[in-house]
């Protein structure tokens, strides 16, 4: 994501670009967060942070779900960190590892729809996961991506509307693993949508949220 990249650039300025100079009792608390539902709560938790006093640096790790505090020995990291979650609803519990992001959407029994590539891992040939015979929806989109969240209950409300699409899911993780290397180059943000008709053939490549359009090419690629 181009835009992610600008979004990091935001972070670092948040998390380290006007650190205060450490104290020689500084330590470093990972916290991680759960029931988050996008990397930006995260940013904006560590913009509330970096103001606190006793604070040295802060930064989120959108993988991971984590935010690592370096602050002073007084200062309760764990304890502010839990309040600013409660604050926006979400959980954190003190130590790295325990990050989850929120679920993705639930899809009605018996619909066509799975994901076919977890961790970023590289999928060759998408052509081998088109679904003759229905609108196949290639949604590539990572756990904290918002917009990702909100397609993915869109596709829920398609799935539970009609039975002549498939939809398959691919989890980048970021966008330097292997799958969005071979595939989103040209992606300038998530979620990233292809669809392809009854046949097999494409018709059309999407980039973000634009359920309007996603819903037209369904519809032009059942006709064929």
């Amino acid at each position: 994501m181009r835009s992610a990249i600008a979004l990091s650039s935001v972070l670092c300025l948040t998390a380290c670009g006007a650190a205060q100079p450490a104290a020689t009792d500084a330590r470093t608390t990972v916290v991680s967060l759960r029931k988050i539902d996008c990397e930006a709560c995260g940013a904006e938790l560590v913009a509330d942070l970096r103001e606190r006093p006793g604070v040295y640096a802060a930064t989120f790790d959108k993988r991971r779900a984590e935010i690592a505090v370096t602050a002073s020995s007084s200062f309760d990291v764990a304890g502010a960190v839990k309040e600013l979650a409660a604050d926006e609803g979400f959980e954190a519990v003190l130590g790295g590892g325990q990050g989850q992001y929120l679920g993705w959407a639930r899809f009605p029994e018996g619909a066509d729809a799975r994901t076919i590539a977890d961790g970023g891992a590289d999928i060759p040939d998408l052509g081998a996961h088109v679904v003759r015979g229905k609108v196949t929806v290639i949604d590539f989109a990572a756990s904290w991506c918002l917009p990702c969240r909100k397609l993915d209950a869109h596709m829920a409300e398609v799935l539970e509307a009609r039975q002549d699409v498939a939809y398959r899911k691919l989890d980048i993780v970021d966008w330097d693993t292997p799958l969005a290397r071979r595939y989103l180059k040209q992606v300038s943000k998530l979620p990233y949508v292809i669809v392809y008709d009854t046949t097999g053939a494409r018709v059309d490549a999407i980039v973000g949220l634009e359920v309007d359009e996603l819903d037209a090419a369904i519809e032009r690629g059942a006709r064929r």
